[in-house]
């Protein structure tokens, strides 16, 4: 997200070498994928494999914490080149979100606020409609740790004592099965009409023509420079390789 004049505050942040990772264990860690019940057999599909197709800890650090509410922000993401060669296809299956609250507000938070994921096969908003989901954030249901932003923090530096977690959205069931053939695609998150939860933030130094934002007018505008924040996604996909079906 680009800031501006009009909406954000000025963008003045050094780099930091402060990482999510040594302070929010991921929410992820372990199984919990349904046993099979009796004696049935597991089938297994030799045709599908997944993988993670971003991470947001491979490029850059956290550095704020951001929400406004009824805007929008997001990325458009490539896959790694020869991903699709061989007529392998593909989809996104999840998206990890770093959420984050005040922690003077943690404790009386009472589950009302959603979160809303928005998977647009294109290489930008404009040109695909999304397919969404909408979580609402329930303290109860997710690992939160205590976690401290960098004291360069812009939009949350008043607020530097955060509680976060890894908020997992599942696409599986929204998006087709037989996958898709594009290379580009765009990723963005909405926020409710009180602007929370918080979303962790990159450091301020990512390409902002990969970054379109919607202030809450209900249009994406692609923002220019060089010195955008992204939102802290981490992104699953599952690529089919007809080849390798039996």
């Amino acid at each position: 997200m680009r800031c501006t004049a009009l909406v954000f505050l000025p963008l003045s942040l050094a780099c930091s070498d402060y990482t999510v990772s040594e302070l929010a264990p991921d929410a992820l860690a372990g199984d919990d994928t349904a046993a099979p019940i009796g004696d049935e057999p597991v089938e297994e599909d030799d045709c599908v494999e997944s993988s993670t197709a971003f991470d947001i800890e491979e490029v850059s650090a956290l550095q704020d914490a951001f929400g406004l509410p009824r805007v929008s922000d997001g990325l458009t993401l490539r896959l790694e080149p020869g991903t699709l060669d061989g007529g392998v296809s593909w989809r996104p299956v999840t998206v990890q979100v770093l959420v984050m609250y005040p922690s003077w507000f943690f404790d009386s938070y009472d589950d009302s606020n959603a979160l809303t994921v928005h998977f647009h096969p294109a290489r930008s908003p404009l040109e695909a409609q999304p397919i969404s989901q909408t979580i609402r954030i329930r303290k109860d249901e997710l690992e939160w740790s205590e976690l401290l932003l960098p004291a360069d923090a812009d939009w949350s530096g008043s607020d530097r004592d955060q509680i976060s977690a890894w908020l997992d959205f599942d696409l599986r069931d929204l998006v087709p099965e037989e996958g898709y053939d594009i290379t580009d695609y765009f990723v963005s998150l909405e926020w409710d009409n009180i602007g929370y939860p918080n979303v962790g933030y990159s450091n301020f130094e990512l390409n902002c023509a990969q970054n379109w934002t919607d202030y809450g007018g209900g249009g994406y505008v692609q923002n220019s420079g060089q010195d955008c924040s992204w939102p802290m996604l981490k992104i699953e996909i599952e690529t089919l390789d007809p080849g390798d079906c039996e």
